[in-house]
């Protein structure tokens, strides 16, 4: 009684009780646009935890079928990487549009080999495709009250297709978050894709240049490009950290890909970036990850040697840049992530 009766007088007093606590905030939701390689399998393992722990809301997981990934294996891989991390309800589906540039046919076997073996999927199919990629984007948009974001770590094929300037639905982005481009730095091109290019380009936006500039045009663009990319490459110590630290599936998923022999060769050679991963804990994890943002008006060239470039230019299109990044913190904040932690 005397309890109700101080909680009476202290309501009176204007004092009142303890405050509830407020409700979290909903999650984003996201839709993952990507061409399903290895780092971007690694990067859907690392976001189906963000998932789970309610940062984000992953609505769709959408395909380029002109990227690393092999067409219909790509799909097939997405399906597998949300099964064995918890999340097999997400819809996927892909794309069948052609890039400009194909990429390199060799790369993309060894993407297969590593992503069938890894993920032990080897003579499975996907279920039968109810949408395109571009179709699963709009509807996705179009059935949400919340605006999305959307992160894109291939060739922008899908979201260009999905979206062209002056659709109602780009309302409903809040932002799109793409692993793209190389502003101050140089490319990445190799193999059967560096004849007749100056290799200024990055290897996502060189596959299809005309979409690139679609969305940039059309869309709010934040870049995550090689200037930024260059400073987290994939060493094994770290991957050795993943396998001894890691204490999620998505863990073990991301460590059985990067100990594939074929990835174990190119680590080696320092062939391979967490190029998508840090585009992803840009996008939603750690601030301090990425330490240098500027606002530039970029240009995307269409023909030529240096077509695919994303080159500074007073007459471009603004875009949000990531300039710099810190190594050892981008480590901490991605193995954090994929063990539940913040």
């Amino acid at each position: 009684m005397r309890t109700v009766l101080l909680t009476f007088v202290l309501v009176i007093a204007g004092l009142g009780a303890p405050a509830a606590p407020s409700a979290a905030p909903r999650p984003v939701p996201v839709i993952y646009d990507s061409d399903l390689d290895v780092d971007d399998a690694s990067t859907l393992a690392y976001l189906c935890v963000q998932h789970q722990e309610r940062r984000i809301d992953l609505r769709a997981v959408t395909i380029t079928n002109n990227g690393f990934g092999t067409p219909g294996r790509a799909r097939q891989h997405a399906h597998s990487v949300l099964r064995q991390c918890g999340l097999p309800d997400v819809p996927v589906a892909d794309g069948s549009g052609t890039g400009v540039h194909p990429a390199p046919a060799a790369t993309v076997r060894d993407m297969e080999t590593v992503l069938t073996d890894a993920l032990g999927d080897a003579g499975q199919t996907p279920p039968p495709a109810k949408l395109t990629a571009a179709h699963l984007i709009r509807k996705t948009l179009a059935t949400t009250t919340t605006k999305v974001t959307v992160l894109a770590t291939g060739p922008l094929s899908n979201l260009a297709t999905a979206l062209p300037a002056g659709s109602p639905l780009i309302r409903q982005v809040r932002d799109v978050h793409v692993m793209g481009g190389a502003v101050h730095v140089g490319g990445n091109l190799f193999g059967e894709a560096l004849p007749g290019f100056d290799n200024s380009q990055e290897l996502n936006i060189w596959l299809d240049p005309p979409a690139a500039r679609e969305v940039f045009r059309a869309l709010p663009v934040t870049l995550t490009p090689l200037d930024a990319t260059d400073s987290v490459p994939i060493t094994q110590a770290y991957v050795d950290r993943i396998g001894a630290e890691g204490t999620t599936v998505s863990a073990r998923v991301v460590h059985a890909i990067m100990t594939h022999p074929i990835m174990r060769d190119g680590i080696a050679l320092g062939w391979f970036f967490w190029w998508d991963a840090l585009a992803a804990v840009f996008a939603f994890g750690d601030d301090g990850v990425v330490t240098e943002v500027a606002r530039v008006r970029l240009v995307v060239i269409q023909d030529g040697p240096s077509s695919g470039r994303t080159a500074p230019d007073p007459r471009g299109d603004p875009v949000t840049v990531a300039l710099g990044a810190d190594g050892g913190r981008f480590e901490q904040v991605f193995l954090d992530g994929l063990n539940g932690r913040r």
